[in-house]
């Protein structure tokens, strides 16, 4: 399915922009990347984009996971993926306490003999933006993909304190619960930086700075350096800070 009826049938809706579908509706096309995980689905929408590149491509599946619990349901994913036509690429999974124990359960069944057998050539990481469950989101999805699979991070700047100023949890967890540092700590950057980076399996790091994701190859022989791709000057890094203090 082309992109652009994608977008005329999402557009409004959040959380992808735009710009950031496009690069992953024409990577999953251009890599051929058949088999997808996405943790944390929101209302579905680059589920949408994801379904449609897998249509482009003739085949190949989707798992998405989220909470059984959360306010995204006006419109649902089901609901975006219906009024596409595509909820055959797609498999929804709602778990109780979050995508960790559907990991938990993915690996134990492609195990055999102590070993697990990777199933996935492209995994996104987009729920709660917390360093202890998505640290372990990131361990667990290495068990499960494949070499020269690639990996994706949302929300690489975002931070718990500018959250706290309109809500008083994120996915669950209570931001009066969190440190002064938690709050003011970019956690998935600190995963990123930390943990990913230093990875010896993972290599091709890419940070969209504007787009606020980062990515990274499975593939220990590729370059080590990571390339910045679109990061904003003086003003544009201004206007962004602006933005989450003025409505």
């Amino acid at each position: 399915m082309k992109f652009e009826k994608v977008y005329e049938a999402v557009k409004g809706i959040p959380f992808i922009p735009v710009k950031n579908a496009r690069i992953l509706y024409d990577f999953i096309i251009e890599h051929k990347l058949v088999n997808c995980l996405e943790l944390g689905f929101a209302h579905g929408v680059a589920s949408c984009y994801i379904a449609a590149a897998l249509d482009e491509l003739g085949g190949g599946t989707l798992t998405s996971v989220d909470l059984q619990e959360h306010p995204f349901t006006n419109p649902s994913i089901n609901d975006l993926l219906s009024t596409l036509g595509l909820e055959k690429y797609v498999t929804i999974i709602r778990e109780k306490t979050g995508y960790n124990w559907f990991l938990h359960d993915c690996i134990k069944e492609n195990t055999s003999n102590n070993e697990c057998t990777p199933i996935f050539d492209l995994c996104i990481i987009d729920g709660p933006k917390n360093w202890t469950i998505d640290s372990s989101a990131f361990f667990l999805s290495d068990k499960l993909l494949r070499r020269n699979g690639w990996i994706i991070f949302d929300d690489y700047n975002w931070l718990y304190a500018n959250a706290a100023t309109k809500r008083v949890a994120t996915d669950g967890i209570t931001h009066r619960t969190l440190s002064e540092k938690e709050l003011n700590t970019p956690h998935i950057k600190e995963i990123f930086e930390l943990l990913v980076r230093q990875h010896p399996s993972y290599s091709n790091f890419k940070l969209h700075w504007d787009g606020d994701w980062a990515w990274a190859q499975k593939n220990k022989e590729g370059a080590r350096n990571i390339a910045v791709i679109a990061k904003p000057n003086y003003w544009q890094r201004l206007k962004k800070i602006l933005k989450k203090f003025i409505p």
